[in-house]
């Protein structure tokens, strides 16, 4: 998470916090809506051939050392990214960056656009729908990445594509595995920005490296992976709880996520760059072992 221009306290007004946190809640509330609708798709698909991701086992050690490996995994990929951009490796950086996230969005897409086409549009709409929509999202990662990063298209795009993914591991991670996941980022988080690769991959050429990998929340900008993140919790407390206790638990994972953000960017007028999981995921977590435990 970041501000465009430099520390500026002036800068972090009432308005600014309030577009941010619209522009949030709005994503939140898209993850929500495709988590209430993929369900039955993924639930089919965890029962035949188990969890998206688990390959230390479902129980809370394993859960953990689930956590760890991914950890490990995206801190490799950010020291090889690094490397890529100080040797001016541009288009391999760019078809890394296009590759893992435009695979990831074809095929999240693919299902939920499937799902809605579907279920509510006539049978004549329903396959041009289902595969046109993924099309469209591929081609808008790869303008942006590769022709021009226009804000609000990337912004669009890349917000519908976090939604999917945290929807996605709300329903198909243990949920164990789901609660580790966002504590053992929010600690990487602070690591990376602070003394990581994070630092020195934004360093290095922010212009390059926040592209295909970040949005604009108005005044600030967030990471794809705090897209994630702020969506995977709420969406895994609708898919957890809504049988038993409705709507609310995900409503109020949802305001603690946001009251952690806007503390983070008040923070914010004090430095240029801040993790942006910690204090949120710390709220959200408590308020989803709340009904957990």
């Amino acid at each position: 998470m970041s501000d465009q221009a430099p520390p500026d306290a002036k800068r972090i007004t009432p308005a600014n916090l309030l577009i941010a946190t619209a522009i949030v809640v709005a994503i939140q509330v898209t993850s929500l809506l495709i988590t209430s609708q993929n369900i039955p798709v993924y639930s089919v698909v965890v029962a035949t051939t188990g969890p998206s991701y688990a390959p230390a086992g479902t129980s809370l050690a394993g859960s953990a050392l689930n956590a760890a490996l991914l950890v490990a995994f995206a801190f490799v990929l950010t020291l090889a990214l690094v490397w890529m951009l100080r040797r001016k490796m541009v288009l391999p950086f760019k078809v890394l960056i296009f590759g893992s996230v435009a695979f990831s969005a074809f095929i999240l897409t693919l299902v939920t656009a499937g799902q809605f086409a579907y279920n509510y549009l006539p049978a004549d709409m329903a396959l041009p729908v289902a595969y046109g929509v993924p099309a469209a999202v591929v081609a808008a990662i790869a303008y942006v990445i590769f022709v021009k990063n226009v804000s609000w298209v990337a912004t669009v795009t890349l917000a519908f594509v976090g939604a999917e993914v945290g929807s996605f591991f709300a329903i198909t991670l243990p949920t164990w595995t789901a609660l580790a996941l966002p504590v053992a980022f929010a600690v990487y988080d602070i690591y990376a920005v602070f003394r990581g690769p994070l630092k020195a991959l934004v360093g290095t050429n922010q212009g390059i490296a926040l592209v295909g990998m970040s949005i604009r929340a108005g005044e600030f900008t967030l990471g794809l992976g705090d897209v994630v993140f702020y969506t995977l919790l709420p969406s895994l407390a609708l898919f957890q709880f809504y049988n038993s206790s409705g709507a609310v638990p995900a409503v109020l994972t949802t305001a603690a996520i946001d009251v952690g953000m806007v503390i983070t960017l008040f923070l914010l007028s004090r430095r240029r760059l801040l993790p942006g999981l910690p204090i949120p995921m710390l709220l959200g977590v408590l308020v989803v072992l709340r009904y957990l435990v």
